[in-house]
């Protein structure tokens, strides 16, 4: 029987000793990596976006900032696995606790309104390229709480707003729709001046870049942006960075499908921001014509993109950027730099355009005229030209209404100024009644006239200049600037 128990005995220890022992690795690891480690820092807007905080520049911490912890870099820059999250306190403050040794990942920087800045402890891709917005970390035994402070940039949202301004006061009315199909353009004022006198912008391969035009959208690097509106809603240029920007109507449209005519249009602007020689683009009209009446008559946009834009860009060079973007928003322009000033009378002379800072804090103001209004939304008043549309038909039944089996007949109809000059002509035929004289002119009388031998209706009957003696005239219109009416139809039947 003792025999029995000291068996019984034996086999009981054995198996204990088997069931703690495979438990002592872990027992083991616990008592020599054990969950005593905080990783803590702070998230700041990084003023001048050096990587590095320093309070003399107002560098100051941020609240709320979401903040995770990942084991490997994959898993930061996917999302992915994520060890602990935390959002920084009142006072920018984050906190990750109760965390062992070993290496770390910590991404951040995530918000719509903020960017992260590269910084000494940025994690490295395999090329050997610091990415922004992941820090990497290694906590070890001599340092129970490890700091790490992360740098951002503060950024904000702008949006363009391209509008049909029926009344031409320039303001968006609730009546008045966003226009699809209008190119803007966006300029980083610095960039760009640092874009043309590093010669980047000569050598740029257009070819390559403009595939991107077929949305619509063309970035050359990140000075010079071009945008397309789309599905009745306003351009929306997410995370601006802090910097002197200047919004203009593209004296073109960039269209999907007609890659050589946006290569074309592409070289042409910037040709113009450059300074370079605008003749050619004055010969071909056609080139950069929008059909609005801000970019239109007598090429006086380009005229003045060409002259006023490089010039504006060559003054940013004299101007203090950092202590502008630094500077409290003014009000006046008595408390603005005079460089400043310099640079606004000269982006003053192009229509179209709006003059704009974004600040280190990320407030953003229009500063066009020098009117520093605080916003986030541009907007851009464009007035179609007049059009003057109908049908030329054979009024058969004489009830100068065009019915089914009226057709139309070999007919000249053209518009003219008050001095006899053509300002457009188009013929009819047979088969086609219909004619359109478009880009017209506002706030001048235009006189429309056919030519044949056929009776027509309505015959004009008012004032005829001297140098309109003699032709067959339907009708004199003037639209005005101010008003709503912006096309008109009229129809000319012909008698038998």
């Amino acid at each position: 029987m003792k025999q029995f128990f000291n068996k019984r005995f034996a086999a009981l220890v054995i198996i204990f000793a088997v069931f703690f022992a495979s438990f002592a690795p872990a027992a083991n690891a616990s008592i020599l990596n054990p969950a005593i480690y905080t990783v803590s820092g702070t998230v700041y807007a990084d003023t001048n976006g050096n990587g590095v905080m320093e309070l003399h520049n107002l560098d100051l911490p941020l609240a709320n900032m979401s903040v995770t912890l990942h084991k490997t870099l994959a898993d930061a820059q996917a999302g992915t696995n994520i060890v602990a999250t935390a959002k920084t306190n009142a006072v920018g403050v984050y906190n990750f606790t109760k965390l062992t040794k070993g290496n770390y990942f910590i991404k951040y920087g995530t918000e719509t309104t903020t960017k992260p800045v590269v910084q000494g402890n940025s994690a490295t891709d395999a090329a050997g390229k610091q990415i922004p917005g992941i820090a990497a970390i290694t906590i070890n035994t001599l340092n129970v709480v490890t700091w790490a402070d992360l740098a951002t940039k503060k950024t904000t949202n702008l949006t363009m707003t391209p509008f049909e301004d029926l009344n031409g006061n320039g303001t968006k009315d609730s009546n008045e729709s966003i226009l699809d199909g209008k190119t803007l353009i966006f300029i980083n004022l610095e960039k760009t001046a640092d874009l043309i006198s590093s010669g980047r912008l000569s050598q740029l391969d257009l070819n390559s870049k403009i595939m991107g035009a077929l949305g619509g959208s063309l970035d050359i690097e990140d000075a010079i942006l071009f945008r397309t509106s789309s599905k009745g809603a306003a351009i929306t240029m997410p995370n601006v960075d802090p910097g002197m920007y200047v919004m203009v109507r593209s004296p073109f449209n960039l269209t999907i499908g007609d890659l050589l005519g946006n290569i074309d249009k592409v070289t042409a602007i910037i040709n113009i921001i450059s300074g370079g020689d605008i003749q050619g683009i004055l010969d071909n009209p056609t080139l950069l014509d929008t059909g609005d009446i801000s970019t239109t008559p007598n090429n006086d946009y380009i005229k003045a993109l060409a002259n006023f834009l490089p010039k504006a860009i060559k003054a940013v060079e004299k101007v203090d950027v950092e202590k502008v973007l630094g500077t409290d928003a003014a009000t006046s322009v008595n408390t603005t730099l005079a460089d400043v000033q310099s640079v606004a009378t000269l982006l003053n002379h192009i229509p179209a355009m709006r003059f704009a800072k974004v600040d280190i804090w990320g407030n953003s103001y229009d500063l066009t005229a020098l009117k520093f209004a605080k916003t986030t939304d541009f907007q851009f008043g464009i007035r179609k030209l007049p059009v003057i549309t109908g049908d030329l038909f054979v009024d058969k039944n004489k009830n100068g209404k065009k019915d089914l089996l009226e057709f139309g007949k070999a007919t000249k109809v053209t518009a003219y100024d008050a001095k006899g000059n053509i300002i457009q002509s188009v013929t009819t035929s047979s088969l086609t009644t219909k004619f359109t004289l478009d880009k017209l002119a506002f706030d001048k009388t235009i006189y429309l006239g056919i030519d044949g031998t056929n009776g027509y209706s309505p015959v004009y009957t008012g004032p005829v200049p001297a140098a309109l003696q003699g032709l067959r005239l339907v009708g004199a219109y003037t639209f005005d600037s101010k008003a709503s009416i912006q096309e008109i139809k009229q129809n000319i039947p012909l008698l038998p």
